[in-house]
């Protein structure tokens, strides 16, 4: 949780801190003027701090010298599902293409019939273009779903420890205009 404290009345704090977010593109989900406002921010496409999907809340309380902002981000439940799901559907999809090179490869070195071995008779005898191709096609997918899997798994390590990163720009612009306000004055 972020935490901030700011000169500027209650009421205030929450118009500037409702423009920052308008402004940001940012999806209202739920507000209680002045006290609590609570937005989607980010993207299921994003694969940035910034940019991965987000629930942030702040909350504003009433402090002897202003306001304190507190600030919590999650990772939305869309975004961690579209990954897990997806990454779990490429390593099947990776299994399965892995069982299909071991069975052509038994089918065509043993001739003793496998599950896939119809898959390979498809396409004609083996060192035929038809096989060779399927072959080559099926080893390039299965090491496109083996670096999509890696590259998910860092894009999660990465986003996690620094879902923060968004609030902590919205209350450095609040904090912002703060100085600039004392400083025209």
């Amino acid at each position: 949780m972020l935490t901030s404290i700011v000169s500027y009345p209650i009421e205030q704090t929450f118009i500037r801190l409702k423009k920052i977010l308008r402004d940001s593109n940012c999806k209202i989900i739920s507000e209680k003027p002045s006290r609590h406002i609570c937005v989607t921010q980010g993207s299921l496409r994003g694969i940035l701090p910034i940019s991965a999907k987000k629930v942030i809340s702040f909350n504003l309380l009433n402090e002897e010298s202003g306001t304190k902002i507190e600030s919590s981000s999650r990772i939305s439940s869309d975004w961690k599902n579209l990954t897990l799901y997806g990454s779990i559907i490429a390593a099947v999809l990776m299994v399965i293409f892995v069982w299909i090179l071991i069975d052509i490869n038994i089918y065509f070195e043993t001739g003793k019939p496998v599950f896939w071995a119809w898959f390979a008779q498809m396409y004609g005898s083996y060192g035929s273009w038809g096989v060779m191709f399927i072959i080559r096609l099926i080893q390039a997918l299965t090491i496109f779903l083996a670096f999509t899997i890696v590259f998910e798994i860092i894009i999660v390590i990465y986003v996690y420890p620094r879902k923060d990163v968004f609030s902590l720009q919205v209350i450095e612009k609040i904090t912002k205009n703060e100085q600039q306000s004392s400083s025209m004055n």
